[in-house]
């Protein structure tokens, strides 16, 4: 049966043809797809990409440098079929829109598809940006069509040829020197370089002693405490105070009272999103991404409508669209009333560098789904991510929350205290965000009034080292310091993770003995490439490129002159780079005699003879784990690798099958008398904390003081 509608006749009396071929519209995930077909209807059909179809080959650089930096785009293995799939229907459409995500990613995407949709015979493409998927925005987009956005698309391909020629021209000098494997990357190793300089100054770090005076006073019912601003770097000085203070009547100097208004934070972008979520709900940046993708893309309501609940999550602007404004100003009047309202809505600038266009602020849909309306079924990680992004964006409309801060100062001879007290007097938005200020009470004081102490401590402590970043800190320190984009931070932090160059302790971020290897074999062997603000000069140039400042040839000529002179360098260095990453053991090869050393494998470390390949001599380095024994035979429990890479413990005793997942300690348990226990997690996010468990009786109990301390002290 034919589909080909008869030819009309227009009042001009030309012949005019009508036809009932569907119009495609070709996105990136099939969740996507599914969301928007439901707004379309049936003259759409919506297919998936399912991300990138092209890209550089894995096997070799495919960038041709003497031509132009001129890159080889190749199917993606596994892709064939989706091309194959999206020509044929592109070929049989009227028009093809391409929605794939709006950033440069994205049009990148659309770029390679349009080239091949175009090999199938149709040239009737249009680009469409969806920055949510509702019905009335995807709706907007077809209406208002553009087309590919080749300035963005340079800058995409200039970032992905930079970030190949890095890695495919470094890597190697790695796989020379320690194993194969092993990576470099443009932002991955100075990201790297920032998680090792800090474990350098905490490894070189040497407490100091210092003293502090704290003075309790009370009036009208009221305790509070005042402090020696400064701490006491000698103990006889400290003394000398804390028995001056003692015997001391305290002066009020001054007292000061004022209203201090506390703003409301702005909605949330990536980063901040990805640092409050590590923070508040545990999330790795990687995690958070794929949560919020699929809050992006559409979820299922109880009406069985798919619905994008939030804006597209990766971006640098903190503005909200004029439209989201009003809503959320009506519901903070419909939920919290007048007092909650600010008379102007709060609007927030964008940093000035960033290439926007129409981005906003990560921010729901539509405010009146709000986290207490959405259905049961929703996976919890879902429903909690969108809670902390809809109570973030509603929060930046509230109004501002009001403090009353006290200010006090007292004096006694030569020691002047200061005391501080605070009260929320209107909670703003804090009534739905963030943890509320907690209250200092502190009396009310005229001047010249005396006052004798009812408490004295003098309190002993000392320096501390710098902490270790955690997923969020380092985040906020990428982002400061300029380094990488939205869309790199979270396959920053997991390359890292991939390559075994980093582990988490807590939520602490801890370069491995291989990451420091690493950084340390390179950072000083290109001082410019991996310079932090020559990576936050290069992101700059890259935006130059979107902005049409500035030619993708242009920038990769400038940035390989300098880049090839390191590398020609440093190649000739490869042996002593091979030195720098053995050790030198004072043991002979039992098999020749030359001297052992330490090198490393895919696994970890291992002794194999200096004189490889002559000689293949090796055996394995494991780490005993202090204080805990084998309870079938009593040998040392070690810690050991898989070949995937899960690491697990087993008894030492090859003869001998017992083996562990957790970390075992050494306490016995006092349920069964077991002879030791394992450490595991229990809780999730900020309420989380590690617990031993028997792992034959299963009794659970809190993490003895001692094992805490002596944990502590290892590290």
């Amino acid at each position: 049966m034919s589909t080909r509608k008869k030819s009309t006749k227009s009042k001009s009396g030309t012949s005019k043809k009508t036809t009932s071929r569907k119009k495609l519209l070709i996105v990136e995930s099939p969740t996507k797809a599914k969301t928007i077909k439901k707004y379309l209807g049936r003259n759409f059909e919506v297919i998936a990409s399912k991300g990138h179809v092209k890209d550089l080959p894995k096997s070799r650089l495919g960038v041709d440098i003497d031509n132009d930096f001129e890159p080889h785009y190749i199917t993606i293995k596994g892709k064939s079929e989706v091309l194959k799939k999206l020509k044929q229907r592109a070929a049989r459409s009227s028009e093809v829109y391409i929605g794939s995500d709006p950033d440069r990613e994205g049009e990148a995407i659309a770029y390679h598809v349009a080239q091949e949709i175009k090999k199938a015979g149709q040239d009737n493409i249009k680009r469409v940006l969806f920055y949510e998927i509702t019905k009335d925005a995807v709706k907007k987009a077809i209406k208002e069509p553009q087309d590919i956005d080749m300035r963005k698309v340079e800058a995409q391909i200039a970032r992905r040829i930079l970030d190949r020629l890095v890695g495919y021209k470094i890597s190697p000098l790695l796989w020379k020197s320690v194993r194969k494997g092993l990576s470099a990357g443009r932002v991955q190793t100075v990201a790297l370089r920032l998680l090792v300089e800090r474990e350098k100054e905490i490894q070189a770090f040497k407490p100091q002693k210092y003293w502090k005076l704290f003075v309790y006073f009370e009036k009208d019912g009221i305790v509070f405490k005042a402090q020696l601003p400064d701490r006491i770097e000698d103990e006889k000085e400290a003394k000398r105070l804390e028995q001056m203070a003692k015997d001391g009547v305290f002066e009020v100097v001054s007292f000061n009272k004022s209203k201090k208004h506390i703003s409301p934070p702005p909605p949330f972008k990536t980063s901040t999103m990805q640092q409050d979520a590590a923070n508040e709900l545990g999330y790795s940046s990687r995690q958070t991404m794929r949560i919020a993708q699929q809050l992006y893309e559409g979820v299922e309501l109880q009406n069985g409508n798919m619905v994008g609940l939030i804006t597209y999550m990766r971006t640098d602007s903190v503005r909200m669209a004029d439209k989201a404004i009003e809503q959320a100003r009506k519901l903070i009047k419909q939920a919290f009333g007048d007092s909650y309202l600010p008379s102007k809505p709060h609007k927030f600038k964008d940093k000035s560098s960033a290439v926007q266009g129409a981005h906003e602020a990560i921010r729901p849909t539509n405010f009146e789904l709000t986290p207490d309306s959405l259905p049961s079924s929703i996976e919890k990680h879902l429903s909690r991510l969108y809670s902390l992004i809809w109570r973030r964006a509603l929060a930046s409309q509230m109004k501002e929350a009001e403090v009353e801060v006290k200010s006090l100062k007292l004096k006694h001879e030569d020691i002047t205290l200061t005391a501080e007290g605070k009260k929320l007097l209107f909670d703003g938005f804090y009534r739905i965000y963030g943890r509320k200020p907690q209250d200092i009470p502190l009396p009310e004081f005229s001047p010249g009034e005396k006052l004798r102490p009812i408490k004295v401590e003098l309190e002993e402590r000392e320096t501390e080292p710098p902490k270790r970043y955690t997923e969020a800190s380092l985040i906020r320190a990428l982002e400061a310091k300029g380094i990488g984009r939205p869309s790199t931070y979270a396959p920053t932090i997991a390359t890292l993770f991939d390559r075994e160059y980093v582990v988490k302790e807590g939520k602490a971020l801890k370069p491995t003995e291989l990451g420091m290897l690493v950084a340390d074999l390179l950072i000083p062997r290109f001082p410019e490439l991996f310079d932090v603000g020559f990576t936050a000069r290069m992101e700059e140039e890259l935006d130059k490129i979107e902005e049409g400042q500035k030619t993708r040839l242009q920038l990769l000529k400038e940035f390989y002159e300098r880049f090839s002179e390191e590398l020609e360098k440093v190649e000739s260095q490869i042996d002593e780079m091979r030195q720098q990453s053995v050790q030198v053991l004072d043991e002979k090869c039992p098999i020749c005699g030359r001297p052992l050393v330490v090198r490393w494998g895919r696994y970890g470390k291992f002794i194999a003879c200096s004189g490889y390949p002559e000689c293949k001599y090796t055996r394995p380095i494991f780490d005993v784990v202090e204080g805990v024994k084998c309870p079938k035979c009593g040998s040392d429990i070690i810690r050991r690798r898989s070949k995937k890479g899960r690491i697990y413990y087993a008894c030492s005793n090859p003869k001998c099958d017992f083996y562990l997942f957790q970390e075992p300690v050494g306490v016995k348990c006092p349920e069964c008398g077991y002879p030791l226990m394992v450490k595991v997690r229990k809780g999730r996010g900020k309420n989380s904390k590690f617990i031993l468990r028997c792992p034959q009786c299963g009794h659970e109990m809190d993490m003895p003081e001692d094992v805490e301390a002596a944990k502590s002290k290892k590290k």
